[in-house]
């Protein structure tokens, strides 16, 4: 029996103040210090979302708000096994001047653009990478942020020693489920990235996953195409081309196979350069590590 993993819900606030967002940077003696985040905490037994939040700002803060409207929600896992769902508020209107108090050693008003420079946590990076096109859906491709968030898992996979393949499946463009390459550590050659994801995705919906997109930073293989039929997903968005176990377009196009009593659009090709990157030097350091060379300390 798989045991259940307790998800602690989390609140941030988003202040806007001509075109910057606040950030506050973590103190040296709490949880994942000295890392920047958006102002907030857990909600405790018995709060709402917005009275937890105005009691962490109060406290860290210093300041009375008014909340707004929730931007984002998302659910991520640290590298140590505890699980979060954070909540992202917008807020509306705030009393005197934010200063760091309670865990915090400083802020910064830091513009909407230049948010991708600072070392932040998880949950919060990828919130920043879905904040432009929420502020403004019509100027921004939609499938672009969702497949940063594909690369992030990717990269989580490369930490892990694992081929760095991501995925994200979104609904009505909300994340719904999200994978990353598992094989070695689970030991099981069907722990790919999207099958990680459409596992997830079918305990909340079901097993047909229709009016649902799929985004992975590699073109699937045969099993996860067939996979992708069988659920129905009616749209797939993909990275880089693989060239020899591709089976959306490259070697064969099983998701559209008019044979099949399922077919899904496919867009090919967004972000391939950067999902190739990752698996280049994925691979480059394997072939380093096979001739005793420290890839660290060597360039191309």
């Amino acid at each position: 029996m798989v045991e259940a993993v307790t998800v602690t819900e989390v609140v941030a606030a988003v202040f806007f103040a001509h075109g910057c967002v606040l950030l506050c940077q973590r103190a040296p003696d709490v949880p994942y210090p000295l890392q920047w985040e958006f102002p907030g905490g857990k909600i405790e037994p018995g709060e709402s979302p917005q009275q937890a939040l105005r009691r962490e700002l109060e406290e860290e803060l210093g300041i009375a708000v008014t909340i707004g409207t929730e931007l984002w929600c998302t659910e991520f896992s640290y590298p140590d096994g505890k699980s979060y769902r954070l909540h992202f508020y917008v807020v509306e209107s705030w009393c005197d001047t934010p200063y760091p108090r309670a865990g915090i050693i400083q802020v910064a008003w830091v513009p909407v653009t230049a948010l991708e420079h600072y070392n932040m946590l998880e949950g919060d990076r990828e919130f920043c990478l879905v904040l432009p096109w929420l502020l403004n859906p019509n100027a921004v491709d939609v499938d672009v942020p969702f497949m940063r968030i594909a690369l992030l898992e990717a990269q989580r996979a490369y930490a892990e020693g694992e081929v760095p393949v991501g995925a994200v499946l979104t609904r009505d463009n909300r994340i719904i489920a999200r994978g990353r390459n598992a094989v070695e550590r689970a030991g099981d050659a069907t722990f790919h990235a999207e099958m990680q994801a459409l596992r997830q995705a079918s305990q909340l919906l079901g097993r047909r996953l229709e009016s649902c997109t799929l985004y992975v930073t590699l073109e699937p293989c045969p099993m996860c195409a067939g996979a992708i039929v069988w659920a129905r997903i009616p749209r797939l968005v993909y990275g880089a081309p693989d060239s020899r176990a591709g089976a959306c377009g490259t070697l064969y196009n099983i998701v559209q196979d008019e044979r099949l009593n399922h077919r899904c659009s496919v867009r090919s090709g967004l972000l391939a350069e950067e999902s190739s990157a990752l698996l280049r030097q994925f691979f480059q350091q394997l072939r380093d590590k096979d001739r005793g060379v420290d890839s660290r300390t060597t360039t191309e």
